[in-house]
């Protein structure tokens, strides 16, 4: 009896073999070459993927292939779980072992931790809605300092995430000696929550502040949090004052953040702060062709060109899509996918598109606020002369019309209680019927949304 492989890799490099033997190599090489073995949990093995819906793939498609695979290896019977954001690492070629020692620290000073590889300037495609974002991030990561703090905002999907990690890419590639941290707002929390927890706040702080670039992913994920907030302050201010180069994205201008303290709105706005929107149709074409050169099978541009009509709420998705006939095309050993067939496969997620496009709160506040010609935060705040609480209740009768929901739910959104949203819903069709401007505004704005 062969000696039990207790190593993951091991065990993985058995079942590897095993699939090669039962599918096409394209399929092998599309899906199963760079799926890295992580760790054995018992007998489960942790195998590392891109992301959550190459994971789905494999999982709705290839579950018994895989499981068949990894029977009786050494008398055990294996199971597997998938863990995302895991890409293979290139392998070295050189037979010197001073180079390949040399080669190895190399590669490890040069990799930001908590990055995905693939997130680089190189690999983000750049279009008007996304170029001034992409400049100031690419300043930022050459010339720290210089525009501290930058805040980029913008909804999910549009490559906020991207961007930052990027810079931490392109800093420490520049110089391997730069101390980058890229962490999320949740991260920063919960790792400030174990910190008091294990009474090891010292050890907490100097993991954010004892660096050169500080990253953080949503940090509208402070709101309400007291605590957290003074934290998140101090350190601000200890890397600011050593002009330590930091970069925020949010969803949101810090000013329309509810529940974030006055003095860290100040901070924020205090920088460069830009807006990075969902990319046009140009955009989304360059980025489904730029996508698809990682893979072996090729699209026809009439269904890349299809894609990128038809999704267009964030590059999450158009990668969803592409993922989806390309993984169909690889597994049926399909030549070459239509129009016809690709809307067949994607019907899901084009139905899946069309309700992530419904009416929401914060998307008619903009609409109200650019129509009047006053700002989200005006609508937002407490000020009352008539240019802002009409346009205020215009857009609390807007929400309570055109979406599901309810008076309190939209009070919470405009930090008032739910009488104020029933009174505004009571006084906008009274306006209506007294004054033409208002009645023609609230129909031209219904028609905006409608449409």
């Amino acid at each position: 009896m062969d000696v039990v492989k207790s190593n993951v890799a091991e065990i993985w490099q058995i079942a590897a073999e095993r699939l090669q033997q039962k599918i096409h190599i394209t399929t092998y090489e599309q899906w199963f070459q760079n799926i890295v073995p992580v760790a054995l949990n018992a007998k489960a093995l942790i195998l590392g993927v891109s992301d959550d819906f190459f994971a789905d793939w494999l999982q709705d498609n290839f579950d018994d292939i895989l499981c068949d695979s990894l029977k009786d290896i050494d008398g055990i019977d294996y199971s597997y779980n998938f863990k995302s954001g895991y890409l293979p690492e290139k392998k070295k070629s050189t037979p010197k072992v001073k180079a390949k020692v040399k080669s190895k620290k190399t590669s490890k000073r040069i990799k930001p931790a908590n990055c995905l590889s693939r997130h680089t300037f190189e690999n983000f495609v750049v279009g008007e809605e996304n170029r001034y974002a992409y400049t100031a991030t690419h300043t930022a990561s050459e010339k720290s300092g210089l525009y501290n703090p930058l805040y980029i905002y913008g909804g999910t999907g549009t490559g906020k995430t991207h961007l930052l990690q990027s810079v931490a890419h392109h800093a420490v590639k520049r110089n391997p000696e730069t101390r980058v941290r890229y962490i999320t707002c949740e991260d920063f929390l919960n790792s400030y929550v174990d910190s008091l927890r294990n009474k090891r706040h010292s050890e907490f702080r100097t993991f954010v502040r004892n660096i050169d670039i500080l990253l953080v992913d949503d940090v509208h994920m402070l709101a309400n949090k007291t605590q957290l907030q003074e934290e998140f302050f101090n350190t601000f201010n200890t890397l600011y004052n050593q002009n330590k180069q930091i970069i925020l994205t949010s969803d949101k201008q810090p000013s329309e953040i509810k529940g974030l303290e006055s003095r860290l709105v100040s901070r924020f706005e205090s920088g460069v702060t830009t807006e990075i929107s969902i990319p046009g149709f140009e955009t989304r074409l360059a980025i489904l062709r730029m996508m698809q050169e990682e893979h072996l099978v090729k699209l026809n541009d009439k269904v890349l060109q299809f894609i990128a009509n038809n999704i267009h709420s964030s590059v999450r998705r158009l990668q969803g899509a592409l993922f989806r006939l390309v993984a169909y095309a690889s597994a049926m050993s399909v030549a070459d996918i239509d129009v016809e067939r690709a809307e067949h496969l994607l019907r899901r997620l084009l139905e899946e598109e069309t309700a992530a496009q419904l009416v929401s709160i914060d998307s008619i506040q903009k609409v109200v606020a650019d129509y009047f010609e006053i700002r989200v935060n005006d609508i937002l705040g407490d000020k009352r002369p008539k240019n802002i609480a009409q346009p205020r209740m215009v857009a609390m009768y807007l929400c309570r019309k055109l979406t599901d929901f309810s008076y309190p739910e939209i009070g919470s959104a405009f930090g008032r209680n739910h009488a104020t949203i029933m009174n505004a819903c009571k006084q906008i069709p009274n306006l209506c019927s007294k004054d033409d401007n208002m009645r023609r505004s609230v129909s031209l704005l219904e028609h905006k949304f409608k449409n």
